[in-house]
């Protein structure tokens, strides 16, 4: 049984071709990224390195080889560069692009060996050049986007039939007299290798349009500044705490906090200051907070909690935490100059057995809130129910 190489090259370069079409049509849906735009040229590299190598029967051989195999080669550099991009945002290690000047010398240098031994190193080559994609997955991408599991994996086999093929090359020398030669060895070994290529492109192109998927949901439910919740998401988080708070017989407290003089810091300073102090916030509550605690921004600088199974003296102790944490907390705006603020917050509690709404709790945080601005700002105030009339009377927090 042979397998006629032609014939698979004509397959490969149908596969790579749409595979690049899709490429197109993707980078238009997703705003052009940059991870997408350079797989696409890798893919438009190892398409051209196929046509090349092709080409031999009209092109001088030496030209065909050295041309070809150095397009396979950058393309198979530029999935890995597009790997590191997309999980670490940054460009992959310098010694790789050294391996890929490297393997376009060799190439060069064994034009004139025996086609089973360049065969054979130029397939390690290959390797080289595919496994940094590979470590970049399993080191840092295993748990990100399922779709990069994929990836890794026919990335892995790749790599292993490229080793095969190098073995084989080196170990059965009369099947690699010429490229086009049917051989079962040759023939298998490298369909394999560049339909396993081709799968990880069409893995790669899913868990792109996965973490997209992932991101719009985000900024659908998140503030794009802070990372903190939206004020839509933080108010159906509140309902949801306060039906479970009812089911479970548990306290569940509520705050909305508002930086102090915020205005000045941006009328001073200027609005890039600002986002950097409300950058800062967010970290230095965020910090405090359990993993259940729900933090949203519901407005320009007033934030919400959501604390469930927590009672009034439990929701008091964290927020004199915070109020003396954002007390000293450390912001500077473009020019280094620091960058003081002080919090204000208004504290109200559910009880489970009076039973309210999210915007009623909301409202008398809000009111809390509101004296605590009164009293002076940089303190922390709350309502508790009065005990004849059934409003709210205020208690201080002491100072």
């Amino acid at each position: 049984m042979t397998l006629h190489i032609p014939t698979l090259m004509l397959a490969l370069l149908l596969g790579f071709l749409l595979l690049a079409l899709e490429l197109g049509v993707a980078q238009r849906r997703t705003t052009r990224r940059p991870e997408l735009r350079i797989w696409t040229l890798g893919c438009w590299a190892l398409l051209g390195g196929f046509m090349m190598l092709a080409a031999r029967l009209v092109l001088p051989l030496w030209l065909s080889v050295l041309v070809g195999n150095a397009l396979l080669c950058l393309g198979l550099a530029l999935y890995a560069r597009a790997l590191y991009r997309m999980l670490l945002e940054a460009p992959p290690p310098a010694w790789l692009n050294s391996a890929l000047a490297v393997s376009v010398l060799g190439t060069a240098l064994m034009l004139s060996w025996p086609l089973h031994q360049r065969t054979a190193v130029l397939s390690l080559f290959n390797v080289v050049l595919i496994l940094p994609g590979v470590w970049v997955i399993v080191r840092h991408g295993w748990r990100a986007e399922r779709s990069l599991r994929t990836v890794a994996v026919t990335l892995g086999l790749a790599a292993l039939a490229l080793t095969i093929r190098a073995a084989h090359a080196w170990t059965h020398p009369d099947d690699y007299t010429d490229l086009l030669q049917a051989s079962l060895g040759q023939g298998l070994t490298f369909l394999m290798a560049f339909m396993c290529m081709l799968g990880a492109g069409f893995g790669f192109v899913l868990a792109v349009f996965e973490r997209v998927a992932v991101q719009m949901e985000r900024l659908a439910t998140h503030d794009g500044l802070t990372g903190c919740l939206n004020r839509s998401t933080t108010d159906t988080m509140l309902q949801h705490a306060l039906e479970r708070g009812r089911r479970e017989q548990q306290p569940v407290a509520f705050v909305l906090l508002d930086l102090d003089h915020f205005k000045q810091i941006n009328d001073l300073h200027g609005h890039r200051a600002g986002d950097e102090v409300l950058r800062c916030f967010a970290r230095t509550v965020r910090e405090r907070l359990r993993a259940s605690d729900v933090f949203g921004r519901t407005g320009g600088e007033e934030f919400g909690l959501v604390l469930p199974r927590t009672d009034l003296a439990g929701a008091r102790r964290l927020m004199e935490q915070v109020r003396r944490a954002v007390e000293s907390m450390q912001a500077h705006d473009a020019h280094g100059h620091a960058l003081r603020v002080t919090v204000s917050a208004g504290i109200a509690v559910a009880a489970p057995d009076a039973p309210i709404d999210g915007d009623r709790l909301y409202g008398r945080a809000d009111r809390a809130l509101y004296e605590a601005k009164h009293a002076g700002r940089n303190r922390v105030e709350h309502y508790v129910p009065g005990a004849e009339s059934g409003f709210f009377t205020l208690e201080r927090q002491p100072q």
